[in-house]
């Protein structure tokens, strides 16, 4: 028996140190668990922050300045420029009207060395009433332009209608927000206006045509930009070819001459190249500007120049000339279909061309 009892003693002697590492190694995970808890919880903790009145308020006029900003923001309505042809595409079943008067006077000439020479005023009112574009295809749409002018100088008169002009246009590509709109356009001038057999008095002023079928050759892009400002602006450049067929006159013409002339002109063919701008004002209120710059390569005759009333040989064709000329303007649209538009067309420089002032006047309308 007592070596029975000692037996037990030992064996709870043994197991009291087994029963206090096992309580030991709870303790020990239960608060390795607790921190692994806290350091979870710690980074949300320090997320979430709360914001200050101030910041609150910052926050809330920002947002009411953008809003208010948002809201003065428009959609731009255009009618000009003045003379940039434009890159746009009338849509199928779709017409654009935009009738024009001119009214100017050529008042000096530029000569061969861009020097500016005196000569008499002539004036003259040049209205056209029929500019229709038309469109066909999404892609395709066509112009007709029909006019007739006056003229008026040192107590003479005359005029008549001009050339007609018909043109087709070819859509490249649609303005995108970092790609402007491109078009091709190909125009003809039918001679229906007078050309020779002109007044003897050798000012010219009823000549109305070139006597020429004139093909012009025009690629223009368009593009409205700084749409994040309360003033965009759209832009334009175009630039145009021409050539001509030989034209064969007789007496006075639109080239010169004089009495008994006979021969065949050739035109020399002429480009131009034109920026348009148009800043906007407020939606309906817009300012418009056109640079323009004109050239034309000699002008030649072959045949018989005829003579003058005084007996000197008369002069027909002409020597190589440009032109440089400003068109600032003012427009007011009533809408994105209709408005009016109106502005001066001066030179700045020439060799060999007209030295004037135009005033224009146009109505815009699209149905």
């Amino acid at each position: 028996m007592k070596h029975l009892w000692t037996s037990l003693m030992l064996a709870s002697a043994a197991v009291l140190p087994i029963s206090a590492q096992t309580t030991q190694e709870a303790d020990l995970l239960a608060e390795q668990q607790e921190d692994q808890q806290e350091q979870e919880q710690q980074p949300q903790t320090q997320l979430v922050r709360h914001k200050t009145p101030e910041e609150i308020e910052q926050e809330l006029k920002e947002a009411q300045a953008k809003y208010e900003h948002a809201l003065k923001l428009f959609n731009p309505w255009y009618t000009g420029p003045l003379i940039t042809p434009s890159a746009t595409m009338v849509p199928p079943g779709w017409a654009m009207w935009q009738p024009y008067i001119y009214l100017t006077d050529t008042y000096a000439n530029y000569d061969n060395h861009r020097h500016v020479v005196d000569r008499p005023n002539l004036f003259s009112l040049k209205v056209q009433p029929v500019i229709v574009q038309i469109g066909v295809t999404p892609s395709v749409d066509t112009t007709i332009i029909m006019s007739g002018v006056a003229n008026w100088s040192k107590g003479h008169s005359g005029g008549g209608f001009n050339d007609i002009t018909s043109t087709i246009g070819f859509l490249i590509c649609k303005e995108g927000l970092y790609v402007p709109k491109m078009k091709f356009t190909i125009s003809q001038s039918f001679p229906t206006g007078k050309y020779q057999h002109l007044n003897h008095n050798g000012l010219g002023l009823d000549a109305t045509g070139a006597g020429a079928w004139q093909t012009s050759f025009t690629f223009a892009i368009g593009k409205v930009i700084f749409w994040n400002t309360l003033h965009p602006m759209n832009t334009r450049f175009a630039i145009t070819g021409t050539l001509s067929t030989p034209v064969h006159v007789r007496n006075f013409n639109t080239y010169g001459g004089g009495f008994k002339t006979k021969g065949t002109v050739h035109p020399g063919n002429a480009y131009s190249a034109d920026l348009g701008l148009e800043l906007s004002i407020t939606q309906p209120w817009v300012v418009a500007l056109d640079i323009v710059y004109n050239w034309q390569n000699k002008t030649s005759f072959h045949g018989k120049p005829g003579f003058n009333a005084d007996g000197t040989p008369a002069s027909v064709g002409g020597l190589y000339n440009d032109q440089l000329s400003l068109a600032p303007a003012l427009e007011y649209n009533f809408s994105d279909s209709m408005g009016l538009l109106g502005g001066v067309w001066f030179t700045v420089y020439g060799r060999n061309a007209g030295d004037f002032v135009s005033g224009i006047f146009s109505w815009y309308w699209f149905f």
